[in-house]
């Protein structure tokens, strides 16, 4: 709260984005939010974990928890030896030395043509709820049946939401719209996601690049606020996947142009733009255009 009264509206944008600059006049150092933790901190030195349906034929909910909790403290050690000697991992090269960690990717396979099936835990809505669930505690420093720390170990984030589990077929994620019906919603693709955000509190989740039943999911308010914050009473922020919020426009021809994406991005509940910058480049005319507001801005640089 003090720091959004002391910065900038133009300040508060630029740190919309994974590559976050630094703040020199307040001391705030840069930082790199992207870390592709998945299973295994993504450094040479780190122990790696099987891919995801090694770790979903476990059927292990305390065996999961271990494994979060091991890439956990191997990030969270990597981030202090890292800035120990001056390496806060600015350079986007530098994946791995944050403790912002891409993971868990607890999608569906609901299509035995996905390319990274091999990456997720299970077709099975429970299942994943359980593994997922026991993955974020244990990487953010949580007990397996305990409330939230006092701090966390590191920040964990549940991808990609929500009906997402392709990447060429029928058509290619970035122009796939999925048709889901309300009842398929609830009771598939959304259970995971409810166990990660009520059970788990993770810190962030990465909305999807495809759209659902028309709408982005980067740019839908039912999603985004709807269920995370107003149903859910979610507290935590949202980041888009690689360049999803600016293909609202650039893939979906959702919005008009890149000014219309920002803005809807924003009002629907995104908070960080992963990737580039394209999206909140434009925040500004989005703002001088009516279209959001400045205490918008501020909501997602405070998340």
């Amino acid at each position: 709260e003090a720091l959004a009264k002391q910065a900038t509206l133009t300040e508060q944008i630029a740190q919309l984005t994974n590559s976050a600059p630094s703040i020199v006049r307040l001391g705030i150092p840069a930082y790199q939010w992207l870390n592709d933790d998945v299973h295994g901190v993504r450094r040479a030195h780190a122990t790696f974990f099987p891919d995801g349906c090694g770790l979903g034929a476990m059927w292990d909910r305390e065996t999961m928890f271990q494994v979060g909790q091991a890439i956990g403290q191997e990030a969270r050690a990597t981030h202090n030896s890292a800035t120990h000697h001056g390496d806060r991992g600015e350079d986007p090269r530098e994946n791995g030395v944050g403790i912002t960690m891409y993971s868990p990717n607890m999608n569906l396979v609901r299509d035995p043509r996905w390319g990274r099936a091999q990456g997720v835990y299970t077709e099975d809505p429970v299942l994943g709820s359980e593994l997922t669930a026991q993955f974020v505690r244990g990487a953010q420093g949580t007990g397996p049946t305990d409330e939230e720390p006092r701090y966390l170990q590191v920040a964990a984030c549940c991808k990609h939401y929500a009906a997402y589990d392709l990447e060429t077929i029928p058509v290619d994620r970035h122009h796939f719209s999925a048709t889901v019906d309300s009842r398929n919603m609830w009771e598939t693709y959304l259970p995971v996601f409810e166990a990660c955000v009520d059970f788990a509190k993770v810190a962030h989740i990465m909305c999807s690049y495809n759209a659902i039943n028309g709408v982005p999911t980067c740019g839908d308010p039912k999603l985004l606020n709807g269920i995370l914050r107003d149903q859910w009473k979610w507290p935590g922020f949202v980041v888009s996947d690689y360049d999803a919020w600016a293909q609202i426009y650039e893939t979906h021809n959702y919005c008009p142009n890149m000014t219309c994406a920002a803005a809807v991005g924003l009002n629907a509940g995104m908070d960080q733009e992963g990737g580039g910058t394209k999206a909140i480049a434009q925040l500004q005319a989005a703002i001088d255009s009516h279209m959001t507001t400045e205490e918008d801005v501020t909501t997602a640089f405070k998340r």
